[in-house]
């Protein structure tokens, strides 16, 4: 009988760590996982690891090709020549800016860690709530994820992707509109 007790108790802790072990596993490769890390690495100041988790020539690409795209807006009354203008714009900056992000990768970096370091405890903890409370979805590979401005109620939209390679989560694009909002309102605790 005390052998039986034994064997059951040892099948429980078994059963207990597999489970608890698949959950976290579960947990450590989710966009909420990799969103939760960039904010933990912005308020250690831990630039390596913040990149780590963005695409910046991902999100350069994707944000060009978004602002060379026709207005959202139809009650724009764009003429022939300025609608062709944008799309020989778009062509244009797609075939060049490849070569320019690669050219001044480390600039751009160097600019954004600048930026991403002068932020104060009270925007870092506005990125750790969102973080937290973002919504997400995954649709295999990506993901769709809103956060929402505690302030305004506003939405941010952007994609995530899982890289191939390393599995982890990476910021890939922004929502062009959503950016020219908040960069025009100013960002959470600005």
């Amino acid at each position: 009988m005390r052998r039986r007790t034994l064997i059951i108790i040892l099948a429980a802790v078994i059963f207990g760590a597999a489970l608890a072990g698949g959950a976290y596993w579960y947990w450590s490769n989710s966009p909420r996982y990799a969103l939760q890390r960039v904010a933990l690495a912005l308020k250690t100041k831990n630039m390596p690891e913040v990149f780590k988790y963005l695409d910046i020539k991902a999100i350069l690409n994707n944000f060009i090709d978004a602002a060379s795209q026709e207005p959202e807006d139809p009650s724009c009354k764009d003429d022939e020549w300025t609608r062709m203008s944008r799309k020989m714009g778009g062509k244009f900056a797609r075939m060049f800016m490849p070569k320019l992000i690669d050219s001044f990768e480390k600039e751009i970096k160097g600019v954004m860690e600048k930026y991403l370091q002068s932020l104060e405890n009270k925007q870092l903890l506005i990125i750790a709530a969102a973080a937290t409370t973002a919504q997400i979805e995954v649709q295999g590979e990506e993901a769709q994820v809103t956060l929402i401005d505690p302030k305004s109620k506003e939405p941010f939209h952007f994609q995530m992707q899982r890289h191939q390679e390393t599995g982890i989560w990476q910021i890939v694009s922004f929502n062009y509109q959503d950016f020219k909002y908040f960069a025009k309102r100013g960002f959470p605790g600005h």
